[in-house]
């Protein structure tokens, strides 16, 4: 027999597993313990933050949870019989799209890095971006972590559990690799990011060096000294033309140095 609950029918599972031990269950984030020879009871949270608690045994499926996915993924059993079967197959369901999704976050990541990366300026929006991607991984890998926990010590006590203890491995796997994925986005984009405030500095120091001789002339000229060149009719275009010159000799050597 297969039986869904939700959790405020959680009063019906301790007919079965005892009030102390889903006081326990309540306790744990994930919780896994055989309570006799081919019965199990476990508890995990899926990527909703909903609490899923099941007890299997070779008579019984019951499943209680809040969660409509989680509830779909029961519904869509088809195997008569054993309960120890049904969970098998339960976690078959669980995982069935679990690859499509991941891909999908992968595709996502690839998208990000494109309009990040392939753009003349970075996004001013490339990090918010990149921390929602983050944060939506290291949920996902959360999840992964407590079920590979679950299914090692289920496949500990029943080998036949060994393909579903795998499965998760190989989900888990996949997070980690988005992870190292979309730090080397972030990497990138913040190497792009230091390029171009070095390529402004760059334009600055530019501009600061041009001007730093035409400072020194003018602080040169505004000295209140009686200089010659005062009452030098061609006093004032000498200047003018120094200055001119310096400003055309410094464009000439930080093009040629590729400064700019």
């Amino acid at each position: 027999m297969k039986k869904l609950l939700t959790s405020d029918k959680l009063d019906e599972l301790k007919k079965y597993t005892g009030s102390d031990l889903v006081k326990r269950m309540d306790e744990s984030r994930n919780f896994f313990t055989v309570l006799r020879e081919n019965c199990y009871f476990l508890s995990f949270h899926w990527l909703d933050e909903r609490k899923v608690s099941i007890y299997a045994s070779t008579e019984d499926l019951i499943v209680v949870t809040d969660s409509p996915s989680v509830a779909e993924s029961f519904q869509n059993i088809d195997v008569d019989g054993s309960g120890i079967l049904q969970l098998h197959e339960f976690f078959l369901e669980l995982t069935a799209n679990d690859v499509y999704k991941l891909e999908s976050l992968e595709n996502m990541i690839i998208s990000l890095e494109d309009n990040l990366l392939m753009e003349k300026s970075p996004s001013k929006n490339g990090i918010k971006d990149i921390i929602k991607v983050r944060k939506d991984l290291l949920k996902v890998k959360r999840y992964y972590e407590q079920m590979e926990f679950l299914t090692d010590e289920l496949r500990a006590v029943d080998p036949g559990f060994a393909f579903i203890d795998k499965k998760f491995d190989r989900l888990l796997e996949f997070v980690l690799h988005l992870q190292e994925y979309i730090e080397s986005v972030r990497e990138a984009y913040q190497s792009q990011i230091d390029i171009e405030q070095n390529n402004l500095m760059k334009i600055f120091t530019v501009v600061t060096s041009i001007f730093l001789p035409l400072t020194l002339i003018a602080g040169w000229y505004g000295m209140n000294l009686d200089l010659p060149e005062y009452s030098w009719r061609y006093g004032y275009p000498f200047v003018a033309g120094i200055s001119l010159s310096l400003v055309a000799v410094l464009l000439v050597v930080f093009k040629k140095k590729k400064w700019f």
